[in-house]
C-alpha cells in the first residue's frame, strides 16, 4: 500500500487557509500529483466548500464538528476522496476555532493508521493584519494556542503590508516560538507558497510537544463567537451589479454588528456568469476579493455567506436579516433563503487525545 500524503494546515478564522490550499493544490497537481482537499467547519452550508467546487478541485466536506471531535468523519472523508480519485496529498484545513491538533487529530492518525498515512509537518497560517488586540482575551488565548503547536508558520496577507512591517511581523513570530519556521506568503498572488511547499517535501510530523492547553477556556473562546450560515437567492426585477450588491451587504453588516468584534465574515455570490469570494476579519479594513470576475449585470444570483462575529447569536441572525432586507436591489426584488443556521460551538469533547513531551510545555 502507498500511503497518502496527508497536509493539515490551520490558523485562526479569516486567516486565508482555503486561498492558500487552493493556491498549493494547483502547484501540487501541476507536477503531476493528484490531490484532494476536506474542508471542516463547526456548521453546514460553507462557502469554503462551495469555492473550491466552483474551481474543480475535489473537495471533501467534515461539517457540524471539528476534526478532532468528528475523528471518524474525517476518516470517513479521507476514504470519499482515497475511493474518487486514490489521491497521492491531501490538503485538510481544519476549522478556524480548532487547536490541539498534534494531540488530537496528527498523533491519533500516525499511530492508529501508520502505514496508510504520510502526515507533513503541521502548519498554522497567520494573518499579518490581524490585531489580536481586537479579541478578547479568551479567543486571543485560543489564537496564541494554535500557534504555539505550529512545525510551520505561515504569515499570510503580506501582500497587505509593507516590507518593514512583514519583517517586524516576521521576527515577532520567530521569537515568540523558536521552535516553529516561519515563511512569509501571500496566499493571494502564490508568493512563497512554493518555497514552503518545497520546504514540508519529504518531511514528516514528529513534533512530540505536549501543548499546555485548558479546555475550559478552549470551549469558553470557542462559545464566544457566534456563528452563522445561510444560503439563498435574489431575483431581481430589473438588472443591477453583483459587486455592489455585495460591497453593500458588507457595509450594512459592519454597520449593524458595530462594535462587536469580527473575527471572520464571508460569502460566494455566483450569477450566470460571473461568481465573487469576498471576506472581511475587521471594521473598517480591507474587504479582500479572493474571487473577483466581471461585474456584469444580472437579475438574479445565488450566495452562500457565513459570519462568526463575538455577539449573541439572536443579534447576528437579526443583522445578517436585516442586511439582506435593506440591500434588496429593487423594490421588487424578492430573496429566498434556502439554509439559515446560527449557533454557539459545543465544548470540544476529542474522539482521541494522545500526549506529547510535557518538557516542551509552555
Amino acid at each position: 500500500m502507498v500511503a497518502t500524503r496527508l497536509v493539515i494546515v490551520g490558523g485562526f478564522l479569516g486567516a486565508g487557509k482555503t486561498t492558500l490550499l487552493a493556491q498549493a493544490a494547483r502547484r501540487f497537481i501541476d507536477q503531476g500529483f493528484r490531490v484532494g482537499l476536506i474542508t471542516n467547519d463547526q456548521g453546514s452550508n460553507l462557502v469554503d466548500t462551495a469555492l473550491l467546487e466552483h474551481q474543480g478541485f475535489p473537495v471533501a466536506e467534515v461539517a457540524g464538528s471539528c476534526f478532532c471531535c468528528a475523528f471518524d468523519d474525517l476518516l470517513k472523508a479521507i476514504a470519499q476522496l482515497q475511493s474518487s480519485i486514490q489521491p497521492d496529498i491531501i490538503l485538510a484545513e481544519p476549522v478556524g476555532s480548532c487547536t490541539d491538533l498534534l494531540a488530537t487529530v496528527i498523533r491519533p492518525l500516525k499511530q492508529l493508521f501508520p502505514e496508510q498515512f504520510e502526515i507533513a509537518p503541521l502548519s498554522i497560517v497567520v494573518d499579518a493584519t490581524r490585531d489580536v488586540q481586537t479579541l478578547s482575551p479568551n479567543v486571543a488565548y485560543l489564537f496564541e494556542r494554535q500557534i504555539r503547536e505550529a512545525d510551520v508558520i505561515l504569515l499570510n496577507k503580506t501582500d497587505l503590508i509593507d516590507a518593514a512591517a512583514q519583517r517586524r511581523r516576521e521576527d515577532e513570530l520567530q521569537s515568540q516560538f523558536p521552535d516553529s519556521r516561519a515563511f512569509i506568503v501571500s496566499a493571494r498572488s502564490g508568493a512563497g507558497i512554493e518555497r514552503w511547499a518545497n520546504h514540508l517535501a519529504g518531511l514528516t510530523s514528529s513534533n512530540e510537544i505536549e501543548l499546555d492547553i485548558d479546555y475550559a477556556r478552549y470551549a469558553e473562546a470557542e462559545a464566544e463567537l457566534a456563528w452563522l450560515n445561510v444560503r439563498g437567492s435574489i431575483r431581481a426585477s430589473r438588472p443591477f451589479l453583483p459587486r455592489h450588491w455585495i460591497t453593500q451587504l458588507f457595509t450594512s453588516l459592519e454597520e449593524t454588528l458595530h462594535p462587536a468584534p469580527i473575527a471572520h465574515i464571508k460569502a460566494k455570490v455566483t450569477t450566470p456568469v460571473s461568481t465573487f469570494k469576498t471576506s472581511l476579519t475587521d471594521y473598517g479594513g480591507n474587504v479582500t476579493w479572493d474571487v473577483d470576475m466581471q461585474d456584469d449585470p444580472t437579475d438574479q444570483l445565488e450566495f452562500v455567506l457565513n459570519a462568526r462575529v463575538d455577539t449573541q447569536t439572536a443579534r447576528l441572525q437579526q443583522a445578517v436579516s436585516h442586511s439582506i432586507e435593506v440591500n434588496r436591489p429593487d423594490p421588487l426584488s424578492r430573496y429566498y433563503l434556502t439554509h439559515l443556521e446560527c449557533f454557539r460551538p459545543l465544548p470540544p469533547k476529542p474522539t482521541h487525545r494522545i500526549s506529547g513531551n510535557p518538557k516542551r510545555a509552555t
